[in-house]
């Protein structure tokens, strides 16, 4: 036999808001007495989605066909998103169960009926959505002068009451591990730091993460990443500015106080690297790193990093050479249950879906290695008559100082000193070399066979005819250097 269901919900317990007994109360005004109810209660769930575990049992009594009648005291009591209610809709309609409102008083049978349905979602809907921004634009405020905004303090700092502008809130202070956090950065800045030199110091310490963990390499770099700690300056701002950060500070700019970071928690990204959509707020509380100190870690850091992308990898000579088309993150090697797999270093650290596409090691090296052979046996064509041979050397630096002028003719290139330099050198040893070979004369060019060849020269070849390679799907773009 099919029972009849009350659903009820609370947010949030308010003077102005129904309580969950008088939705009960108010439900049941609308049923027999003698009737047998089942409630299903979720207290402190938002409507903005399905995932309540009060909703989830119902909705698996409806599906055992238990269920014959949903009675809620409001629309929005069930869901304030108009996607999710259109489905339940639909689960109930597939199982015949009837679904009725106390405050909504109209029949949901005809076409006329469902619409004023869905409409009424679409503004439970909009509310929602319209007091989520008011939250989001009031803490925005408050973050700009300097309120706290909730949330764990940083390791290294505790809270203190303060009064900010004739308002009571909390501000950020050293507390007894600050000593040690300022220390980290002065360490991993050493010539013989390290992130892993930094957490073992920390864990031999004693010292804990927020949520009594042990410290790893990664959330000691976001700890170094962060501006909360920097005595910020004018240096310090123009930093977060070139990342894409917009700046919210005084006029004259306070000295030696850290910084906020302040963004909408829509935007995925990674918080400390792509600074765009994100706010930089002079915080109320003094830094404990000098500023000279949190910029050397930030470019020890980011050279770290680019290093880390460089080719290194041992799994394959594609490695340093092929990235994500969607985020631009190299693709590194991963081992799999039965071979390894390329993976968007994006998608490791959650900013991207992925490539689009699984990439098997051997496909994509099969794949560019055809390429790669095509332009050896290009290379080592017969030579022009009368014309010295130019060995595989040569031949590669020539690579190597055009790959290098290209950089020179791109604003993003690198630093143009260093590139003019490499330059400069490259162009001398091509000079010394065709001396050396001036006096003899060679049939062709006697290149390696790419079939020949060991894992590690593969990857000199890939380094110097290879720019990159965009995976996109299924699809490889490969351009030439």
């Amino acid at each position: 036999m099919r029972t009849t269901a009350i659903y009820v919900r609370q947010s949030v317990e308010r003077p102005d808001s129904v309580s969950l007994e008088t939705q009960e109360a108010l439900c049941r005004s609308e049923l027999p007495p003698d009737l047998p109810v089942t409630v299903y209660c979720d207290r402190g769930y938002s409507g903005k989605d399905t995932g309540r575990p009060a909703l989830q049992s119902l909705l698996q009594a409806v599906r055992r066909d238990e269920i014959g009648t949903v009675l809620v005291y409001k629309l929005d009591r069930i869901s304030r998103n108009l996607a999710d209610f259109t489905q339940l809709l639909r689960v109930f309609e597939i199982h015949r169960v009837e679904f009725r409102s106390h405050t909504e008083r109209f029949e949901t049978a005809s076409p006329l009926g469902q619409a004023m349905q869905s409409l009424l979602m679409v503004f439970a809907q909009l509310e929602r959505e319209t007091i989520s921004g008011r939250v989001r634009d009031a803490a925005f405020a408050r973050a700009k002068q300097g309120f706290d905004t909730g949330g764990p303090p940083p390791a290294g700092f505790r809270r203190i009451p303060v009064t900010l502008g004739g308002t009571h809130t909390q501000m950020l202070a050293p507390d007894e591990n600050a000593p040690l956090v300022s220390a980290g950065f002065s360490a991993y800045l050493s010539a013989e730091g390290s992130l892993s030199v930094v957490s073992r110091k920390w864990n031999d310490a004693g010292f804990r993460t927020r949520r009594g963990g042990a410290w790893l390499p990664h959330t000691v770099c976001r700890v170094l990443r962060n501006p909360v700690y920097a005595q910020a300056n004018a240096d310090v701002y123009a930093y977060l500015s070139a990342h894409g950060a917009a700046l919210c500070i005084p006029d004259p700019l306070p000295q030696k106080h850290g910084v906020y970071l302040y963004a909408d928690r829509r935007i995925n990204r990674s918080r400390f690297t792509d600074l765009h959509g994100v706010y930089a707020i002079c915080a109320p509380h003094a830094g404990i790193v000098a500023p000279e100190i949190w910029l050397g870690c930030q470019q020890k850091l980011t050279a770290s990093r680019q290093k880390r992308t460089a080719g290194t990898g041992q799994k394959t000579w594609l490695s340093g050479r092929i990235f994500c088309m969607r985020c631009g993150s190299a693709m590194t090697a991963v081992r799999g249950r039965s071979a390894d797999y390329l993976l968007c270093g994006g998608k490791k650290r959650g900013i991207c879906s992925g490539a689009g596409a699984v990439w098997r090691v051997d496909t994509a090296e099969m794949l560019v290695g055809r390429l790669l052979r095509d332009q050896l046996r290009t290379l080592a064509l017969p030579a022009a008559p009368n014309q010295p041979e130019e060995s595989p050397e040569l031949q590669a630096l020539i690579l190597r100082r055009g790959e290098l002028l290209r950089k020179m003719a791109d604003p993003d290139g690198g630093d143009i000193t260093l590139l003019t330099e490499a330059a400069a050198q490259l162009t001398a040893q091509i000079a010394s070399l065709r001396t050396n070979a001036a006096a003899v004369s060679a049939e062709s060019l006697h290149l390696p066979e790419w079939d020949a060849c060991t894992p590690e020269q593969r990857k000199t070849i890939a380094h110097t005819l290879l720019h990159c390679i965009m995976a996109e799907g299924h699809t490889l773009h490969v351009f030439l250097a």
